[in-house]
């Protein structure tokens, strides 16, 4: 039950605040005339809010469990969203859309539900966060379509109201069903947040791990929010776009089910360098993005990739720490991915405006997916060799 809870929860969660935004900002800028580049900044600036505030948010789990921070999000996080449909001025809106989703985000997303789940069952951890991304992987086969429908229904007003109704619901239906795995036990050290920092920046296991993700980070982004843009720009139409963008959250699934097997032989650090490179060479149909095929062909093999990737994180971080700082190691990795995305967004966006087509944008795209995997493989592997190493190691103080 704990896992399908959170599993909704993700669906919704990253359906609202993450992925619907790429079917909003057109229509959006359509109807109030709004700079796209201004619109793809408030993309950026919801990354970062979810970035800084998901290691407030991991450490917050670590000590007290998840109930303040799914309260938190399923109030003022959907109360923000439902200001923002309100507003007729950019900055206004600007500030409440991405105050209200990235404050979503940041309690809400992968790094605070991958270490619940693995919590919820520390027998199997890792099978545990597995499932909980498979529920994950409906997200964006459910939110892309559905906020397409709704724009067109309702506009895109309309949309974020019936958005934010379903985020206040899912969260405050999770905090009232997850009891309270992962807070501090009486006479437990807590997590110790400098230290986990410390670990971030020296262990060369975790070092080449988050640079890494910074660089992912960038590439997962600059996709998810201008794959539906490049291909309206191509000649698909918007509910066509936005229907192949969802299958690419559907064609996550491909990449999660075999993950146990790929795991077991590979190792986890080996298959995500192999979800890195296939995203990379994927990437690259985007330059035939008028061709329904070829952009169906994308989703089914980014999708994959991608999905790989949202569940690798957190099994490998779960290698790399003790359990009991899982939720501050993975919102140090949140913060980093959601900087990358927020610089790779903004600089695909920018390049998108100035140079009126996507050949730029898609480069940049395949090729930082490209030095992930690199970065990635370069660096150091867990094994006996590092057991001294803190990030090999357990802390057992």
């Amino acid at each position: 039950m704990p896992i399908a809870v959170l599993g909704v929860l993700t669906i919704i969660g990253y359906g609202a605040c993450y992925y619907a935004y790429g079917v909003l900002i057109g229509p959006i800028s359509a109807d109030t005339r709004w700079p796209g580049a201004a619109l793809g900044a408030i993309f950026s600036a919801t990354l970062v809010i979810t970035g800084a505030g998901g290691i407030a948010a991991g450490r917050i789990l670590d000590r007290r469990g998840p109930r303040p921070i799914f309260l938190l999000a399923g109030t003022a996080g959907a109360g923000a969203m439902l200001a923002a449909s309100a507003q007729g001025a950019l900055l206004p809106f600007a500030i409440a859309y991405a105050g209200g989703c990235g404050l979503v985000g940041a309690l809400g997303f992968y790094h605070v539900t991958q270490a619940v789940a693995a919590r919820a069952a520390p027998a199997v951890p890792a099978r545990a966060i597995i499932w909980l991304t498979l529920f994950g992987a409906l997200s964006s086969p459910v939110y892309l379509p559905l906020t397409a429908w709704l724009t067109q229904s309702a506009g895109w007003r309309g949309a974020i109201r019936v958005e934010a109704g379903t985020v206040g619901a899912a969260f405050l239906l999770a905090a009232v069903m997850i009891k309270n795995p992962g807070g501090s036990r009486p006479g437990q050290p807590s997590d110790r947040r400098a230290g986990v920092l410390r670990l971030a920046r020296r262990s060369p296991l975790v070092r080449p791990w988050l640079a890494a993700t910074l660089i992912g980070g960038a590439a997962v982004n600059a996709l998810i929010v201008y794959q539906v843009p490049v291909t309206t720009r191509a000649g698909l139409s918007l509910g066509i776009a936005a229907a192949v963008a969802g299958f690419r959250g559907l064609a996550q699934l491909a990449g999660r089910l075999p993950l146990t097997a790929l795991t077991s032989r590979l190792g986890t650090r080996i298959t995500l360098v192999l979800a890195y490179a296939l995203a990379a060479a994927v990437t690259l149909l985007l330059f035939a993005g008028g061709a329904l095929a070829a952009v169906l062909v994308l989703s089914l093999l980014a999708g994959a990739a991608i999905g790989a990737v949202y569940t690798l994180q957190g099994v490998y971080a779960h290698e790399l720490i003790d359990p009991r700082h899982l939720g501050t190691l993975l919102g140090i990795a949140q913060a980093v991915f959601a900087a990358g995305g927020a610089l790779g967004s903004l600089a695909a966006g920018a390049l998108l405006g100035a140079t009126s087509s996507g050949t730029p944008a898609i480069t940049i795209i395949s090729a930082g997916f490209a030095a992930a995997a690199g970065v990635l493989l370069l660096g150091r592997a867990p094994g006996p060799a590092a057991a001294g190493d803190p990030a090999a190691e357990p802390d057992r103080r």
